[in-house]
């Protein structure tokens, strides 16, 4: 009996497709894609700045009365003190002035006792920052998982704790802990001097 062997069938050659390709005419030409980028420019950063102009609008300074900013003393943020670094910036106050939200957060923590005495730490969700009120006269008058407006009061200037003087020490820190990585309040603190308003009582 003879042996067939199954053929295999022709290959079909695969078409050729001609890459597509455009006359340089019909290009446009770079005089009219440049005020489209330009355009395109000026929409971001008017978007940046109405962005910033909204977080401006929720600022108001910590401190709802006379107050002075230790900007180049002991008190200034990253001063050294012998054995470590000052962590947060003092803002010098009558004693009893009060405090107020520096911006809208929620209560994240109060407690007493230590060097930091009486104090609230507030986290900031636009930011993404937490802010620490040390020093507070009495206990902080809010409560944890509280939310507040920026100015609403949350104590009053004391000298509680490890201090020397009336004044409001306030730390900023990197993200949603008292413990995260101390950041310079004095931005923040000069566009809040720049808010309307002082703060309510």
């Amino acid at each position: 009996m003879p042996f067939f062997s199954e053929v295999p069938p022709p290959l079909t050659p695969e078409p050729v497709v001609a890459p597509v390709t455009r006359d340089v005419a019909e290009l446009p030409p770079l005089g009219d894609v440049a005020p489209v980028l330009r355009a395109q420019r000026r929409t971001r950063a008017a978007r940046r700045a109405a962005h910033e102009r909204r977080l401006a609008a929720r600022v108001r300074f910590p401190v709802r009365g006379t107050a002075r900013v230790d900007r180049a003393g002991a008190g200034a943020f990253g001063d050294h003190r012998g054995s470590h670094v000052h962590e947060g910036q003092d803002v010098f106050a009558p004693a009893g002035t009060p405090l107020v939200a520096l911006t809208d957060s929620v209560v994240l923590e109060t407690g007493s006792g230590d060097g930091r005495g009486n104090f609230v730490a507030l986290y900031d969700r636009r930011r993404h920052r937490t802010l620490v009120y040390l020093h507070l006269q009495r206990p902080a008058s809010v409560r944890t998982g509280e939310r507040l407006r920026a100015g609403e009061r949350v104590g009053r200037v004391g000298c509680i704790g490890s201090c020397w003087g009336d004044h409001l020490h306030l730390e900023v820190r990197r993200g949603r802990s008292p413990q995260g990585e101390p950041l310079d309040p004095r931005p923040l603190l000069r566009r809040a001097a720049r808010a309307p308003g002082r703060g309510t009582a």
